[in-house]
């Protein structure tokens, strides 16, 4: 429905605003300012309610849409605006009032009328929301352009925007990000609004590719380009960044096959699958004399997440080539189809001398990919192309859980039945070797297909395929995929591509000619996608490197020239460049003060009687006002480190002591030591004021108007810091100043307005060498520690940062009176100041930025996203918050108002998150502090604070976020300090079936605890919903959710080799399942139980069939295998988890040279533990520890089971059992599926039994001697007909030598 504007509303005109904010690059990326839609999800469904709805004039549209919801933010105005655009049909807008001439209405009806555009519409309703737009003209690659065509004259096809968003310029297409999907009925409630995030702060060096501005400095790059530049690019859709995607090998959209021979390689950030199709140019056709010109391509992953594409041309000609991509992430808002990515115009000079279609396969992609590390599988070799000169080829398949696999050899013109002798499979149990002999020279495919016994049944899948070219090395040195960059040799000045991370931060390929001749230079154009900056590689942190030079760390961007652009709040005017200070060099000092110590009360040093004090004030004027140019700033970095700590020495020693007059004083504290160098002068001042206990400060006389008196008005508070400082340096020989103004002080409260005789406040400037500069030695005496004013949390403590703070930086706290004191290139009005943030000291210390949010007041509807910017070079940074109601009480419903926020730091953006749970006014605390292994128990000071007006509470009220130990969620400070990674780049993670998994990589041994942590579940409940182990280098943390919700992962870990047994919080996560799902439980287990114990690799074992220690069955029956390098004893137990029932008899080990297997036989489904243990045989102890433990998931019983024979210990010592296994009995749990008629009568017995010398099956008093075959072998069939039904027992013996007629029992049947 409609909602009408107030009858006095006027909006807000941004034109009327002056701002200086010239065209240049944005100090923050996309990224930075969010990285997922979800932040938008109030501001997005209301700007689609409002978009169903018509309304009477443009001043009611633009209240409904921005006004009624209170949006203060440029970033939140900006996306309600573009999401309301991407969602109107801008066909039937219609206002009930009309559109006068010139209106804002004749601008919103333009389009249907065809004469106006999307970005004339965005720029006039950003203009009403107070934010500043402009429109951009100029060439777009848009749905009929191809690579290689030329654009015309003056005569540009597109416009699109810029908008400023909090001083930053960013490019928005609403029109580009709209999609319009119509269903079978042509119904307006039938129209299905799509759009396309990518278009909404795209980063200019990703626009570049497909949006060209004509002014050149709207392209909004470090190095503008040319449209010959924009022609030569390829041609890009957003979905090639979505993917991560980055050029390697050609930066051209027109490329040269030359001899008819091409290969392109591409880069990629996240998983992703490949296709391509290839057309004339000319014709458009896509088939050559029968065959698909796809056909005359290879496409093959290459190292390090690189692909390829080589094209043999079949005859010369121009040809477009189109590549589309497959992201496998499962992103929200991200399409898992193949979705066209990049094309080039391909022109071939020449037909490829072997121009043929490739050996016809499945698949367009040639090597092993994601599909075969699906199946477990690890093959060899990795390449997907084969070379042999005498036809024979090998291939390998690792097995790391059960698998089969089936090869098909392929050749064009020949039948599939006629090259199956050709090619044979062997499978070992643990490998599957595949050998190739082939019948002739020529070119041949393999295809493989795999199945999964768990789950395929008998289906078998196309899980990859091998090009194999057999021919003479000549004819092979020849061929076309030496095109490839892992065969070609590159010319010098050339190189390849090792990995992702080596790609250069600012460029968008790799320095090779191709790019060198394109006029680009090193860190010019463009950057690769944000994806690949900011992924957290598993082996390391590609460099962040955009920090832009020149650029100081602050909250607000600073401008290259001598008028900034910083500008906090709004209302800004285009200032002249103001009067500079000259240029002087600063002096250094080289010696430092020779010190003596005195004591408390000690009678300071007097001056000569020659000595006569001499104010600088009545000598010569004061320079006027003006900011520091560009010439050395007085710093303390300007002062030699050992003459400053004997200057704060030395004013620390002299604090000590008392003097008759001031005279003596100034004396002691400067001339005494013949301090000449201002900056010297300025900190012993400073550095006095800062100590000296003023309750004990006295003067033999004071007279009225005498310094004395000035000092001695501290005490009574007659007289302030700022007049003690400005009277020692007055005679001390310095200019100086008293500034009086207005303080956000310690009782300060963001929002709050300052009148006359209000939080009033004196500070100082003073003349250092040619530039004025700030001191406060009144607030760097009396830093406060704690949230209020109240006497028991004020802290003495000196504060440097009021010692030369930067003006742009003093500006947040002290406003003077006199704004040419501002120091400022262009002051700010007391309304900025009130608006701005409060922030404190260590803000500007620990180097942050806001990256949104720089208002002190902050009107806030649903969920709150605030981001701050910490310096990647500087220091670590650790951040925590408290959130309050305004007056004071923290806790809401017996709750802390604190778990109703979230706080995560990743790719130097802070955010905090909060979703307050009732209308109302908060304050919101902000705390850092340098989170380094030397400063553990540095604790957290206040940089910022906020006020935050709730406006609006969502239904439901928002929960708080799950119970867990800290309000920092993703990765903390111990996960790096063990060197564990992770591909999870945000601490949220969404259910697919209510289920999640993390990764992490870990590099050395590790050990780990899970909990899973809810609102609506205790501990206990939760125990089984979350399961963790480790398999080869990586932990596998498996979350089952009971339902819809959110829960806690807390991630807990040590390395045991130096720890022990305490274990420390290393990450936690927010699990969000937002589907209906019935989960069964996982098993609780305790940490640490699964997999590897501690003498697994003592032992010299390893995992052949089943690393992972989780096994999911559809089936009832499973063999692990097991390798060990010296003889080993082993036994087993089967657990029934439900019950603890131990079904030792229904597992069965044998031994066969170094290769252990154990049988195991599931009689119900549910969850089964499998102890294995072991000792090494040379070891006499007869306690065997436990070395490996899996849990067995059995989801149905497919076949009847019995229990095995009893094994006794010397079985255990390296027998082998080929036949029979297990006897079919009426005992058991499936006694009742045995007919006794049916059991056969004969059963023939085939052991390897080591060290034998006769072996024996004995049955009541029956004994059958076994035949010898070879080495440790023994068979014989064994009558058992009489036997079945009548509790007898039939065991396995054996004679080891010596008494001949003595026989160890080592299987126990039970017939």
């Amino acid at each position: 429905m409609q909602i009408k504007a107030p009858p006095n509303f006027a909006p807000e005109d941004s034109k009327s605003r002056q701002i200086n904010a010239p065209p240049v690059h944005a100090r923050y990326r996309k990224f930075d300012l969010y990285r997922n839609v979800q932040q938008f999800y109030f501001i997005d469904n209301h700007a689609v309610q409002v978009a169903q709805t018509d309304h009477d004039n443009f001043v009611d549209l633009i209240y409904h849409l921005v006004y009624s919801q209170n949006l203060q933010a440029d970033l939140d105005k900006c996306r309600v605006i573009f999401r309301w655009m991407t969602s109107k049909n801008m066909y039937t807008i219609n206002f009930r009032d009309g559109a006068k001439p010139n209106s804002p209405e004749e601008v919103l009806l333009s389009f249907k009328n065809k004469q106006g555009t999307y970005a004339r519409i965005f720029e006039t309703l950003c203009r009403f929301a107070g934010v500043h737009a402009v429109v951009l003209t100029g060439y777009a690659k848009g749905l009929d352009y191809r690579p290689g065509d030329k654009f015309k004259g003056n005569d540009y096809n597109h416009s699109w925007n810029a908008v400023l968003i909090d001083n930053n310029w960013y490019l928005v297409d609403s029109h580009w990000a709209t999609r319009y999907l119509v269903s079978e009925k042509n119904m307006p409630e039938n129209l299905v609004y799509e759009y396309d995030d990518f278009y909404f702060l795209t980063d200019p060096e990703q626009l570049i590719y497909s949006h060209w501005a004509h002014k050149k400095e709207w392209q909004l790059l470090h190095t503008p380009i040319t449209l010959q530049d924009f022609e030569n690019l390829p041609l890009v859709k957003s979905y090639f960044f979505k993917c991560g995607m980055f050029f390697i090998s050609h930066h051209n959209g027109v490329v040269d096959a030359k001899k008819g021979r091409l290969a392109l390689t591409l880069g990629f950030c996240k998983p992703t699958n490949f296709t391509y199709k290839i057309t004339f140019a000319d014709t458009g056709e896509e088939v050559f004399q029968g065959q698909k010109l796809k056909n005359y391509a290879l496409q093959h992953q290459g190292q390090n997440q690189t692909t390829t594409f080589i094209f043999r041309a079949p005859r010369a000609g121009q040809y477009y080539f189109t590549i589309f991509a497959q992201l496998l992430t499962g992103e929200l808002g991200v399409k898992n189809i193949f979705t066209a990515s990049a094309e080039y115009k391909v022109v071939a000079d020449s037909a490829s001398s072997d121009a043929a279609p490739l050996p016809a396969c499945s698949d367009s992609s040639w090597g092993p990919g994601v599909a075969v590390d699906q199946l477990g599988l690890v093959a060899s070799p990795a390449d997907g192309i084969l070379t042999t000169t005498d036809g024979r080829v090998s291939l390998e398949f690792a097995k790391t859980r059960p698998a089969y696999i089936l090869c098909k050899l392929r050749k064009n013109g020949l039948r599939d039945e006629e090259l199956e002798k050709y090619i044979t499979e062997q499978d070992d149990g643990n490998v599957v070797k595949v050998s190739i002999e082939l019948p002739a020279k020529g070119e041949y495919g393999v295809e493989v297909y795999g199945n999964d016994p768990a789950k395929d049944g008998d289906t078998y899948t196309h899980i990859c395929q091998y090009y194999i070219h057999y021919a003479s090395v000549n004819e092979q040195q020849g061929a076309f995929y030496q095109e490839s960059p892992e065969r070609h040799s590159f010319a010098p000045g050339q190189q390849t591509v090792s990995k992702p991370a080596n790609y250069n931060v600012g460029t968008a390929a790799l320095n090779n000619a191709s790019v060198t001749q394109d006029g680009y230079g090193d860190g010019e154009f463009p950057a690769p996608p944000p994806e690949l900056l900011q992924q957290q590689y598993l082996y390391g942190t590609v460099p962040d490197s955009r920090q832009q030079t020149g650029q100081g760390n602050y909250p607000f961007p600073q401008s290259q020239g001598g008028v900034t652009s910083y500008a906090p709040g709004v209302g800004q005017t285009t200032g002249q460049k103001p009067q500079q200070a000259e240029y002087v060099q600063i002096p250094v000092t080289t010696t430092p003060l020779q010190v003596e110590k005195r004591s408390v009360g000690q009678e300071g040093q007097a001056a000569p009687s020659n000595f006569q004090l001499q104010p600088k004030s009545a000598r010569e004027a004061a320079p006027i006002p003006a900011p520091a140019g560009s010439q050395q700033k007085p710093t303390l970095e300007a002062i030699d480190r050992h003459v400053l700590q004997s200057v704060d020495e030395h004013a620390i020693q002299v604090s000590k002591s008392e003097h008759s007059t001031f005279k003596d004083l100034v004396w002691d504290l400067i001339f005494a030591k013949n301090i000449t160098n201002e900056l010297e002068k300025v900190r012993v001042i400073f550095r006095w004021l800062a100590t000296k206990n003023l309750k004990e400060m006295n003067f033999d006389t004071v007279e009225k108007g005498s310094p004395e008196e000035v000092l001695m008005g501290l005490k009574t508070g007659k007289t302030t810091y700022a007049m003690v400082f400005d009277t020692l340096c007055n005679y001390a020989g310095l200019h100086s100043q008293i500034i009086s103004g207005y303080a956000k002080g310690a009782d300060y409260r963001p929002g709050q307005k300052f009148t006359p005789g209000t939080n009033q406040h004196s500070w100082n400037a003073v003349y250092i060498y040619g530039t004025w500069c700030l001191i406060d030695a009144h607030w760097a005496a009396r830093r406060i520690i704690g949230k209020q004013a109240t006497n028991e949390d004020f802290h003495y403590q000196l504060d440097e940062y009021f010692f030369l703070p930067d003006p742009h930086q003093l500006i947040y706290t002290h406003f003077p009176d006199d704004p040419q004191w501002q120091l400022l290139e262009r002051p700010i009005t007391l309304q900025e100041f009130e608006s701005m943030p409060h922030m404190k000291p260590q803000f500007f210390k620990y180097g942050l930025e806001f990256v949104t949010h720089r208002t002190g007041v902050i009107h806030s509807r649903g969920e709150l996203h605030i981001r701050l910017r910490y310096p990647a070079d500087k220091i670590a940074v650790a951040f925590n918050f408290t959130i309050q109601f305004e007056d004071g009480n923290e806790e809401y419903n017996g709750v802390k108002l604190n778990r109703y926020g979230m706080q995560e730091s990743s790719g130097r953006i802070a955010s905090f998150t909060l979703r307050l749970p009732v209308q109302g006014s908060y304050i919101l605390y902000i705390y850092a502090k340098e989170d380094t292994p030397e400063n553990k128990d540095n604790v957290y000071a206040q940089v910022c604070e906020y006020k935050i007006e709730q406006e609006y509470v969502p239904t439901p009220v928002p929960e708080p976020y799950p119970p867990c130990s800290y309000l920092n969620w993703g990765a903390g400070s111990s996960f790096y300090r063990y060197n564990l990674s992770t591909y999870q780049q945000t601490a949220t993670i969404n259910t697919r079936e209510g289920k999640a998994e993390l990764q992490i990589k870990i590099s050395t041994n590790m050990q780990f605890m899970a909990k899973l942590k809810s609102n609506h579940f205790s501990d206990s409940e939760l125990e089984g919903y979350v399961l963790h182990r480790i398999v080869g280098n990586t932990a596998y943390f498996n979350v089952s959710c009971p339902g819809r919700g959110e829960y806690g992962l807390e991630i807990y870990a040590n390395n045991p080799d130096k720890e022990g047994s305490t274990l420390y919080h290393v990450a936690q996560y927010l699990i969000v399942c937002q589907e209906d799902v019935k989960v069964e439980p996982l098993p609780s287990l305790p940490h640490g139980y699964l997999g590897k114990q501690q003498r697994f690799d003592e032992f010299g074992l390893s995992c052949v069939s089943h690393i992972d220690p989780v096994i999911h069955l559809d089936v009832n029956t499973v063999t692990i295998v097991m390798k060990t390098s010296i003889p080993m004893r082993v036994t087993a137990n089967l657990i029934q988890v439900e019950s603890e029932e131990e079904f030792p008899d229904f597992v069965f080990s044998n031994t066969l040279g170094s290769q252990i297997s154990f049988i195991v036989n599931l009689h119900t489904p549910g969850y089964y533990k499998l102890q294995i243990y072991a000792m090494p045989q040379s070891d006499p102890s007869q306690q065997l520890p436990g070395v490996f433990n899996y849990l067995i998931n059995c989801r149905a019983v497919t076949q009847a089971v019995f229990p095995f024979p009893k094994q006794y210990a010397q079985w255990k010592e390296g027998c082998f059992m080929y036949e029979p296994g297990v006897i079919p009995t009426n005992k058991g749990p499936h006694a009742d599926q045995v007919q006794l008629d049916r059991l056969p009568p004969k059963v023939n017995f085939h052991v390897s039994i080591p060290k034998a010398e006769a072996v024996a099956v004995v049955a009541g008093q029956q004994w059958t001697h076994l035949d010898r075959l070879q080495g440790d072998e023994w068979a014989k069939v064994v009558d058992v007909a009489d036997l079945y039904g009548k509790d007898v027992k039939l065991t396995l013996n054996a004679n080891f030598g010596g008494d001949k007629t003595s026989y160890s029992t080592l299987l126990e049947y039970f017939l």
